[in-house]
């Protein structure tokens, strides 16, 4: 029994350290191809903050096309992601394209309004005023999607949803405390409201790896 257990552990292991090495090398190609074809003077005049952004909204669509790549293809999908086979996904295909859509609006929301055109990144390609009009869209659609949505998820999944939210208020909370005393303080660099916006958003994925990660559903 210790023997089979210790398998399934090293199984679990493997599948889960495959999919993350896959998951980084096409993040990191991902980044790179941007980043080679938006330029470096491109870059430079984005500034660091609003890379930041745009690299937690590539994030965010690059999982969501991971996600939808598995449902379209659940042999394939069921090697890479974290289900225990293709027949998994075929019965989470509702509730994992919900999270696709979720992760791509908000995957497009963060990437305009990094790429928002203002006074201090004048070469922006998008309008300021279109870069609200998504956000907004993608907050008032979040709100109604959330409550429509709220009979269609199991109790593990609230569980989930409420320990991942709590992790990521908490880790949002200590970071941007101490970021914001440190600028304050003049003993670190300045926390611009963009930061703000990079840090939740980036704290929603780490809530939601850290609530999986606790209840060991990150081996399967």
């Amino acid at each position: 029994m210790d023997k089979m257990v210790a398998g399934h552990s090293v199984a679990a292991w493997k599948k889960s350290g495959i999919g993350a090495l896959v998951g980084a090398i096409v993040g990191a190609g991902t980044v790179a191809g941007l980043m080679h074809v938006a330029g470096t003077d491109f870059i430079d005049a984005m500034g660091g903050s609003r890379v930041a952004l745009a690299g937690v909204a590539i994030l965010y669509l690059l999982m969501a096309a991971f996600v939808g790549f598995g449902l379209a293809a659940p042999r394939t999908g069921a090697r890479l992601l974290n289900v225990a086979d293709a027949d998994e996904l075929r019965e989470e295909r509702a509730g994992m394209g919900r999270s696709v859509i979720v992760m791509c609006a908000i995957g497009a929301a963060l990437l305009a309004l990094a790429l928002a055109r203002t006074p201090s990144f004048p070469t922006g390609p998008v309008p300021a005023q279109a870069a609200a009009a998504v956000l907004a869209l993608v907050i008032t659609g979040g709100v109604a999607a959330s409550w429509a949505w709220r009979r269609q998820y199991d109790e593990l999944n609230r569980q989930l949803g409420i320990e991942g939210g709590y992790w990521a208020f908490g880790l949002s909370w200590i970071g941007l405390t101490l970021w914001g005393a440190a600028d304050f303080l003049g003993l670190g660099p300045a926390l611009t409201a963009i930061d703000v916006v990079t840090t939740l958003a980036a704290m929603m994925l780490v809530g939601a790896f850290v609530a999986i990660g606790r209840r060991g559903l990150m081996m399967r």
